[in-house]
C-alpha cells in the first residue's frame, strides 16, 4: 500500500527528487500546487499540469491539462491511470521528465517472537509467583534501587544530568542546524530558479534583437546586391524587340514606294513615295525592350510595338504623303539564344503606355520575371534595378574593338542582319543600371536609373526582386530621371490576354 510517492524531476541537465504524502498532489506552476515548477518548464494555462489522487492503496491519475502534449510511458495520458513504481511522464516536446516511486508503509511488529531467558532467571521467576512473599521481593527491589540512588554522590548525579542535557541540547542544536540548512537551501534554490528564468527571459529578447539585425543586416545586403542577383537570376528573360513597317495607300492599300525624286519644292528634301513609286518600298525599322512574364507573353510599351505615333521620319513625311502605318514583321532577340523569335501583338493598352505580345514559341527554359502587383512594395528611395537594351545595336557594337566594330557595319547594312549576326555571337546581351525611386504619383513611378533611347518596355525591379514597373520614358531636363508604368496596370491587359501566373508568382497575383 503507497503511503506516499517520491517525485523525481529532470529538466535538461536540472534534477529535483521530492517526497510528497498527501492524498492528492497538485503539480504545476501555480502557487497552490504541491510540487511547484518554473513557469517556463512547465507551460499550463491554469498553472497546474497534473493532479495526482490516492484511492484503495493506488496513486492515480485525477486530473491534467489536455492541452499539453503528456507522454504515460511513451504513450498517451489517460484519466484514472494507476502510477506505479518507476512511471514516466514526459510534457510536450520539452526537456522536463517526471519519474515516481511509492513510498510503502513501515512492515507491522511481529506478533510473536522467540525470547530467550537464562535458566536461573527463568527458575526465580516461578518461584517468586509460587511463594506468598513476592510482594517483599517487590518492596526490596524498590529499596534497593532507592538506597543504590542515595549512595550516588551529587557530582555524579549533576555530571550525568549535565550529560543528558548536553546530549539533548546537541540533538536539538543539530537539528535545527539541519532544518536552517534545508530552509537555506531550498531559499537558494528558488533564487537560483528565479534567476534561471530573468536569464532565459534576458536570452530570448537578445535572441530576438540578434534576428532582427540579422533580418536588417540581411535587407541591406540584399539591396547592395540586388543588380547582380536579378541581372544573374532574369537577365537571359528580358529582349530587345526588333520590327519594321511600311505605309499603305489608304485607298489601294498598296505599300509606298520612293519615286527617286524629292520634294525640293516643299524645301524638305525627303523622297516623295507613292504606290506607283519605281523605286523599293518605304521600310521604316525600330527597337525596343521587352521581357518575358510566362508562357510565352512578353510585356513591352505601347509605343514600341506601334512606333508611328512617335517616329520622327514619319512625322516628317506626313506633309507629301497620306499613307497609313503597317506592322510587318516583329522578332524577339534573346540572350543566349542564336535564332529570333516571332511576336505577335496581343493587347494594347488606351491609357497606359503598355503592350501584351506573345512569342510564337517558348523556348525551353526561359525565365519567367517576377511581377509585384502589390503597390506597398513601391516607395521613394527604395533601390530599383532596371535591364534593357539602351541604344539599340549601336551599344552592342561599342562593346567591341573598334576595327572589328567597322567589319561588322560594313558587312551588314540591314538592321535585321546585324542583330542575327549578334544573336550567332551570343552577343545580345542585356545592360542592367541601378538607382533609387525619386518620386511617385498614382500612374507613374520616377527613378534616377540610367537609360537611353531603346531602353523603352525594359523591366524595372524592386526591392523584392520582382518586377514593379515597364520604363517607358525619359525626363529631357535631366537624362539621369526616368519613368515607368507601374506593373499592377498591366494585369488586366494579360489576364485579357490568356495570360496565366506561373506558379511563383501566385501569391503575388492574389
Amino acid at each position: 500500500m503507497a503511503s506516499g510517492l517520491v517525485i523525481h524531476v529532470e529538466a535538461g541537465g536540472a534534477r529535483l527528487t521530492e517526497i510528497l504524502t498527501q492524498d492528492r498532489i497538485k503539480i504545476g506552476s501555480g502557487e497552490h500546487c504541491d510540487l511547484r515548477l518554473p513557469p517556463s518548464l512547465a507551460p499550463s494555462a491554469t498553472g497546474t499540469i497534473l493532479e495526482i489522487a490516492r484511492a484503495n492503496g493506488h496513486y492515480r491519475i485525477a486530473d491534467y491539462d489536455p492541452t499539453l502534449d503528456i507522454k504515460h510511458n511513451g504513450g498517451p495520458l489517460a484519466s484514472d491511470s494507476i502510477i506505479n513504481d518507476g512511471d514516466e511522464l514526459r510534457i510536450g516536446d520539452s526537456a522536463l521528465t517526471l519519474h515516481f516511486f511509492s513510498l510503502r508503509s513501515l512492515p507491522p511488529a511481529l506478533a510473536s517472537r522467540d525470547v530467550h531467558v537464562a535458566p536461573f532467571i527463568e527458575q526465580a521467576a516461578l518461584e517468586a509467583a509460587a511463594t506468598e512473599r513476592r510482594d517483599d521481593a517487590k518492596v526490596f527491589l524498590r529499596e534497593f534501587t532507592r538506597e543504590l540512588i542515595r549512595e550516588i554522590s551529587p557530582v555524579t548525579k549533576l555530571l550525568i544530568l549535565a550529560l543528558t542535557v548536553t546530549f539533548i541540547g546537541g540533538l536539538l542544536y543539530l537539528g535545527f542546524a539541519a532544518y536552517r540548512e534545508l530552509r537555506n537551501s531550498r531559499r537558494l534554490i528558488n533564487d537560483q530558479q528565479a534567476r534561471l528564468v530573468e536569464l532565459q527571459k534576458q536570452l530570448e529578447q537578445n535572441n530576438q534583437q540578434i534576428t532582427q539585425l540579422d533580418r536588417t543586416n540581411r535587407a541591406l545586403l540584399n539591396s547592395q546586391s540586388l543588380a547582380t542577383k536579378v541581372w544573374s537570376d532574369y537577365s537571359a528573360g528580358v529582349c530587345m524587340i526588333y520590327g519594321s513597317y511600311v505605309l499603305v495607300d489608304p485607298v489601294t492599300n498598296r505599300p509606298l514606294r520612293s519615286s527617286g525624286s524629292t520634294s525640293e519644292e516643299n524645301g524638305n528634301g525627303q523622297d516623295l513615295l507613292s504606290p506607283e513609286g519605281s523605286g523599293s518600298v518605304a521600310e521604316f525599322w525600330f527597337t525596343g525592350t521587352g521581357f518575358h512574364v510566362g508562357g510565352g507573353y512578353v510585356l513591352t510599351n505601347r509605343h514600341v510595338v506601334q512606333p508611328w505615333s512617335s517616329d520622327e521620319r514619319l512625322v516628317s513625311l506626313q506633309g507629301t504623303t497620306a499613307g497609313r502605318p503597317r506592322l510587318i514583321k516583329l522578332l524577339a532577340f534573346f540572350p543566349r539564344r542564336q535564332q529570333p523569335i516571332a511576336l505577335r501583338v496581343r493587347q494594347v493598352a488606351q491609357h497606359e503606355d503598355i503592350a501584351v505580345c506573345k512569342l510564337d514559341e517558348v523556348p525551353a527554359n526561359l525565365p519567367a520575371l517576377p511581377l509585384d502587383f502589390s503597390a506597398d512594395s513601391v516607395t521613394v528611395g527604395k533601390p530599383v534595378v532596371m535591364i534593357g537594351y539602351p541604344s539599340g545595336p549601336d551599344r552592342l557594337l561599342a562593346t567591341l574593338p573598334e576595327v572589328e566594330a567597322r567589319s561588322i557595319q560594313m558587312r551588314y547594312t540591314s538592321l535585321e542582319a546585324l542583330l542575327a549576326y549578334f544573336a550567332s555571337r551570343n552577343l545580345i546581351t542585356p545592360l542592367t543600371t541601378q538607382g533609387n525611386i525619386t518620386d511617385l504619383s498614382v500612374r507613374r513611378i520616377a527613378y534616377d536609373a540610367r537609360t537611353a533611347e531603346g531602353g523603352s518596355g525594359a523591366p524595372v525591379f524592386g526591392p523584392s526582386g520582382k518586377v514593379i514597373g515597364i520604363n517607358f520614358a525619359i525626363f529631357t531636363e535631366n537624362t539621369a530621371s526616368n519613368f515607368a508604368v507601374p506593373i499592377r496596370y498591366a494585369k488586366p491587359l494579360l489576364e485579357r490576354a490568356g495570360w496565366h501566373a506561373p506558379q511563383a508568382n501566385f501569391n503575388a497575383v492574389r
